[in-house]
């Protein structure tokens, strides 16, 4: 059950693309690391013996079990072998005891979440700005971009994503309302840096993470004599300072436990040797030697980011290097001005971050045509192709327009020749039932002439039929009516 939800836990632990080789060692490598290590402990620890103590030929077998669990249980201490046992008093005693063994496993779960907590702090104050820079450094690494076409098509989605979330930001920044100048903070995420500088922020914290684990670390060990346990470990090692006479991961250790009997209670001395921590050394030597160069590589990234973003000019020369790789024709110090203006009063600090990205996980080119396109849309290079092509579109809107016209009116005098058919085979009904009624057409308008009806009844019904007779005559004069208004409005092109 416990391993598999330690194996649970790495799929939390996965690799994401806003950020640089350095951060991955914090948040991927070293989790990861310590999560196995924890695995293989916890196998040792709670699968097998970690600790065998000896007895003397007396005890029984149960007082063997009794006595390995409740020396594993409770806490052993360290005696030199040129050291009797006896000699020592409670207080020199409880001076050497260590119980780091026990909770070995935990302390590196510990230390994993503990790396993996920046990670999460910049997912989520990444995204809160309107740059969705994972979701954009992803779609600039998709695998088909090697196809132009394709390549082409993601550009001019990043390019219209950029555009829309810088436009934004500027906006933000310039509306006046009541709650946001009262509470400035709320200002932050529209910041033309937030994201440059959270992004400082979140190194800062992996800078102080891994420092204080060192610190940790040493204090959970328990090895006072080291003010750095990796260091005095090194010297040790150079001097030829064996572990039996420097107590840093004892093999051999003493326990001391009671047995009652009928009378009196025994109390017994044993000497157990510690297997597990043949394990544990290795690690943490490894572990130790794992976060100097972690911390080395990180103290040379911080100041590497805070260069690149405090100082200008090193986004110009960015954007400069680009535009020359490009297919526009570019020179760098007649066009510094156009750079300058472009950099910071378009792109300003988090699009020259995001290009960065960009570039370092995409490549030279995407990241070179994608600098093109935004130099296009802020100097209108494009406008003629779009004149162009709003002139295409008008042309072909006006032949379409045409057409249609010549659409409908042959639908009208389709229509109207269908009316007329209509109301001859009206006639002719009208004139089988004794009754008869004549249309004319003049230009283009209907003429009616109602002539009398007469009629013979016979019978009790005959009053009832010529009622009903007149009922029908009125609604067929009146469809002739509609049908007259309706053909007087029609096109007189017709």
């Amino acid at each position: 059950m416990m391993i598999e939800s330690m194996i649970g836990m790495l799929r939390y632990v996965s690799a994401r693309h806003d950020d640089d080789l350095t951060d991955r060692m914090h948040y991927l490598f070293t989790p990861n690391i310590l999560l196995a290590f924890s695995l293989l402990i916890s196998f040792k620890q709670f699968g097998g013996r970690p600790l065998e103590c000896m007895f003397p030929n007396k005890f029984p077998g149960s007082w063997e079990q009794y006595a390995e669990n409740y020396c594993w249980s409770q806490d052993t201490y360290f005696v030199p072998p040129d050291q009797h046992v006896e000699t020592l008093s409670e207080e020199q005693r409880s001076g050497t005891q260590f119980s780091y063994y026990q909770w070995v496993p935990f302390f590196l779960i510990f230390q994993a979440a503990c790396f993996r907590l920046p990670s999460m702090l910049w997912n989520y104050l990444s995204t809160t700005s309107g740059i969705r820079i994972r979701e954009v450094v992803e779609r600039a690494m998709d695998a088909s971009n090697m196809d132009e076409t394709v390549r082409l098509k993601n550009v001019d989605v990043l390019v219209r994503h950029l555009k829309c979330a810088l436009r934004f930001q500027r906006r933000m920044t310039r509306r006046n309302i009541l709650i946001h100048k009262t509470i400035k903070i709320l200002n932050l995420t529209y910041a033309p840096s937030f994201i440059s500088t959270m992004y400082l922020f979140t190194k800062l914290l992996y800078l102080i993470n891994v420092v204080l684990q060192l610190f940790l670390m040493n204090k959970f060990l328990e090895t006072d004599k080291y003010e750095w346990y990796g260091l005095g470990l090194i010297k040790d090692i150079m001097n030829g300072t064996r572990w039996e006479n420097s107590g840093a991961f004892p093999r051999v250790s003493v326990c001391d436990f009671t047995v009652r009997q009928v009378a009196n209670i025994q109390k017994y001395s044993v000497q157990c040797v510690l297997v597990i921590n043949i394990f544990n050394e290795k690690i943490f030597i490894l572990l130790w030697f794992w976060y100097t160069a972690v911390l080395l590589l990180t103290i040379y990234s911080v100041f590497y980011w805070v260069i690149i973003m405090a100082f200008p000019c090193c986004g110009r020369w960015f954007v400069s290097q680009n535009l020359e790789m490009s297919e526009m024709k570019f020179n760098g110090e007649k066009q510094k001005k156009q750079v300058t203006k472009f950099v910071n009063e378009y792109l300003r600090a988090d699009g020259v971050f995001v290009l960065r990205m960009i570039a370092m996980h995409a490549g030279v080119i995407f990241g070179t045509d994608l600098v093109l396109a935004l130099w296009k849309v802020f100097y209108g290079l494009e406008n003629a192709a779009l004149d162009q092509q709003t002139e295409e579109s008008r042309s072909g809107d006006s032949e379409d327009n045409n057409n249609k016209s010549n659409f409908l009116r042959r639908r009208k005098k389709k229509q109207l020749k269908e009316n007329a058919y209509d109301m001859e085979s009206l006639n002719k009904r009208m004139k089988n039932k004794g009754s008869y009624k004549e249309h004319k057409y003049e230009n283009d308008t209907l003429e009616t002439t109602l002539l009398p009806i007469e009629n013979h009844y016979h019978g009790k019904g005959g009053r009832d039929s010529r009622a009903s007779q007149e009922e029908k005559d009125e609604r067929e004069r009146r469809e002739v009516e509609t049908n007259d208004k309706r053909f007087s409005t029609e096109d007189p092109r017709i």
